[in-house]
C-alpha cells in the first residue's frame, strides 16, 4: 500500500449495556499515519445487528468516500455484540477491510456469552467466518495484534501496520478513532 493513502479507522465508544440502547461509532480518516483528514459518526443499536449497514451509510454518505483505500476496524464485535461483516461492507464498498484487536479473541466465551442475544447462531457464524486469525507484529519487540483481512495479503498487511503504528501496537487510525468515540462530547 502506498505511503499517504486515505485510511478510514472505525471504533465505538463506551456504554452501559443495561442503560444504553444505542452507542456512537467514530470513523477517522487518516493519511497515512500522521494526518486526520476528517471524521464522521454513526450511531448502532448496542447488542443489535445494524453495524454493517449503517458503517457502510456512513461511508458512502462522506465526501471523503471516494478517495479512501482502506477500513480499518477495532474487532468483528462491536457495541457488545452487535457486528461488522467484513465480507459483506467489502462487497458493498469495494474497500479492503481489516480487523484489529489487541488480545486473540476466545471463540468458546464469545459462543457462551452470545447466546444471550437473539440470532445467535448467525451472529456467531458471521464472527467465525470472517477470516482467519493471524498474528501480525505491528511493533517490533512488542506483542503482537490479531488481525482478520479481506481483500489483503499478509506481507502487505504487516509492513503497511509498522507503518501506521505511532504508539502502542494499534495502528493510528483505530486508536484515535477509539479515543474521540470515548470522549464525553461523543457520548
Amino acid at each position: 500500500m502506498k505511503k499517504g493513502v486515505k485510511i478510514l479507522g472505525i471504533a465505538c465508544a463506551s456504554f452501559n449495556r443495561l442503560e444504553d440502547k444505542f452507542v456512537p461509532v467514530i470513523g477517522v480518516v487518516y493519511r497515512g499515519a500522521s494526518l486526520i483528514e476528517g471524521v464522521m459518526k454513526t450511531s448502532i443499536e448496542v447488542d443489535g445487528e445494524d453495524a454493517t449497514e449503517k458503517i457502510q451509510t456512513m461511508i458512502k454518505q462522506s465526501s471523503q468516500s471516494k478517495q479512501l483505500k482502506l477500513i480499518m476496524t477495532r474487532g468483528i464485535t462491536i457495541a457488545g455484540f452487535n457486528y461488522i461483516d467484513i465480507k459483506k461492507l467489502y462487497e458493498k464498498t469495494g474497500l479492503p477491510v481489516l480487523s484489529v484487536v489487541d488480545r486473540k479473541p476466545n471463540f468458546e466465551k464469545i459462543r457462551s456469552a452470545i447466546k444471550n442475544v437473539t440470532n445467535w447462531e448467525e451472529r456467531y457464524k458471521v464472527i467465525t467466518n470472517s477470516g482467519l486469525i493471524r498474528e501480525i507484529q505491528s511493533v517490533e519487540d512488542e506483542e503482537p495484534v490479531f488481525i482478520q483481512s479481506i481483500g489483503f495479503n499478509d506481507e502487505e498487511i504487516a509492513a503497511f501496520l509498522k507503518k501506521i503504528t505511532i504508539v502502542g501496537r494499534i495502528p493510528e487510525p483505530i486508536r484515535v478513532a477509539r479515543l474521540i468515540a470515548t470522549t464525553e462530547i461523543c457520548e
